[in-house]
């Protein structure tokens, strides 16, 4: 799940005596983003095939769909297929995180058999119709964004960490800032509170259930909640294999076509 930070800077030295608590600050920074590094470091890099559903509860529709995910060279690359219902069977997914240089998201559209190149603009709406954004299924780049710590919580059972966060170019992002829950013993977040252009809270993505398969924390149950709509989905997942046999021609662009 894609995440959001913030920090703010210090742009000037305005006296001997704030030279202190400035270094502070900074260290403070570099800490939280070293948090981030070690919480990406450890998210498994395996071959991953699953089955999930995705629910609105307040909008009465459930979607079924698989999905795979292999780490090949320098790409992490993810590949969706919705299997039910039939009015968005076979729409396909293909999200490219390329650790230099730009994503790439594809989309098969079964109406036009066609696959088109997800846009900025497209990567801002709703996944699937649902309160996740296309922009949330996908890696973020650590290097975009700048970082604060802003408090401790106990976020589901979890003490976490809290990390605010802002982009450094909010033009190109989908949110103005993030707050994000971080248990700093399984290196897992459990919690993202998003924020919308005017800083208002807009979102809040919560693991509701995490559990170790093959010894891998996993995201068993994810909420997105829009709390200014007053509206929820929900991401399940089930029959998890990690180290499955997934051929990197499923990660073509040619295989949402065939």
């Amino acid at each position: 799940m894609r995440l959001g930070y913030r920090y703010v800077s210090v742009v000037a030295i305005l006296a001997a005596c704030f030279l202190a608590p400035a270094a502070a600050a900074r260290a403070q920074d570099e800490n939280a983003r070293a948090l981030l590094d070690k919480v990406e470091s450890s998210i498994p890099r395996v071959p991953l095939m699953a089955k999930a559903t995705l629910t609105s509860p307040s909008r009465g529709w459930v979607r079924e769909m698989t999905l795979m995910y292999k780490h090949m060279d320098d790409v992490d690359a993810s590949y969706m297929e919705v299997t039910s219902p039939l009015d968005v069977k076979d729409t396909r997914f293909l999200l490219l995180d390329h650790e230099h240089g730009a994503d790439e998201q594809f989309i098969y559209v079964p109406a036009i058999k066609r696959s088109i190149q997800v846009s900025e603009q497209t990567r801002k709406q709703p996944f699937l119709g649902s309160d996740f954004y296309v922009s949330d299924m996908v890696r973020p780049d650590l290097d975009g964004y700048t970082y604060r710590f802003v408090g401790e919580e106990d976020v589901l059972g979890r003490h976490c960490k809290l990390i605010e966060g802002t982009p450094k170019d909010p033009a190109k992002e989908t949110y103005s800032k993030s707050i994000i829950a971080v248990d700093p013993k399984d290196m897992v977040i459990v919690r993202t509170q998003f924020f919308d252009a005017k800083g208002k809270l807009l979102k809040v993505w919560t693991i509701e259930k995490l559990e170790k398969v093959d010894g891998y924390w996993t995201p068993m149950v994810q909420v997105m909640k829009n709390v200014q709509d007053d509206t929820e989905s929900k991401l399940m997942l089930t029959e998890i294999k990690y180290n499955a046999d997934i051929s990197d021609e499923t990660f073509r662009r040619a295989h949402l076509i065939r």
